[in-house]
């Protein structure tokens, strides 16, 4: 059985980010086939060649002269492509507050930890990688591949980190490791499945330094409750909790995995 996690970032545009968050959807090749078609169907309805959030919420591009009301209709059927494929489909996000992670933690500790872009992906891997572990339901030798947009400032550099924890003999999960490519959106529907998870989970992010206590749009709260859902935040407390075990941790830079709490 082949699985795969489309993955896609989603940062506040500064340099160095102050927030950043890594989200996708993970699923079987049977899943995936029912949500592409589902998802062409739907552009094809609405005449645009893909999705992208941000043109859309922006109104731009393919959708510029969209009212308000085309939009919702546009991404609400999108999100039904989701939510009826139930738990088959898991969401994983993993995000950052960089700005409390500079501040927090100290440079010893950030290099083992390295770039956030790197932490928040090595901890939605780290999380997949678990979950085939945990759950009776995967053979041992049942692993995933990962796509990950070609347009991100790390594209180039993830596959390599990612055959390197694949083969790393102290991550204890690497045989759940299969390859790591990256990708163009308009040729991958997970990659717009992708694109939508991380805008998403990105606007939650941004409104609170802790997620838990920010209020859900309706999309994410549609997800959490129709599909698996797994999330991990580097956020001030969280930080704070996991300074000593970050900055003491025996490890190359860049080596360092984990998994963080909410």
């Amino acid at each position: 059985m082949k699985f795969l996690f489309y993955c896609d970032e989603s940062y506040d545009g500064r340099e160095p980010p102050n927030a950043l968050a890594i989200s996708g959807f993970f699923s079987d090749q049977p899943t995936w086939n029912e949500v592409e078609k589902d998802w062409n169907s739907i552009n094809c309805r609405f005449g645009v060649s893909r999705f992208h959030a941000q043109p859309l919420n922006g109104t731009r591009g393919e959708y510029s002269g969209w009212d308000e009301e085309k939009k919702v209709c546009y991404s609400a059927a999108l999100l039904e492509a989701i939510n009826c494929q139930k738990k088959r489909m898991v969401a994983y996000n993993c995000g950052m507050r960089a700005d409390e992670y500079r501040g927090i933690i100290n440079e010893v500790g950030r290099e083992k930890l390295g770039h956030p872009w790197y932490a928040c992906f090595k901890s939605c891997i780290a999380m997949i990688a678990r979950h085939m572990e945990d759950e009776s339901d995967f053979p041992a030798d049942w692993h995933f591949d990962v796509v990950l947009d070609g347009g991100s400032k790390f594209d180039k550099q993830a596959p390599e980190f990612f055959k390197w924890l694949a083969n790393n003999p102290t991550f204890s999960y690497r045989h759940r490791l299969g390859t790591c490519t990256s990708a163009k959106a308009e040729e991958h529907v997970g990659l717009q499945v992708a694109d939508l998870m991380a805008y998403e989970y990105f606007k939650r992010l941004r409104k609170g330094t802790e997620t838990k206590k920010v209020r859900l749009r309706t999309p994410l709260e549609l997800i959490q409750y129709h599909n698996h859902y797994e999330e991990g935040f580097f956020g001030q407390d969280t930080l704070k909790k996991m300074k000593d075990q970050i900055e003491s941790a025996r490890c190359e830079p860049n080596q360092l995995v984990i998994i963080p709490k909410l």
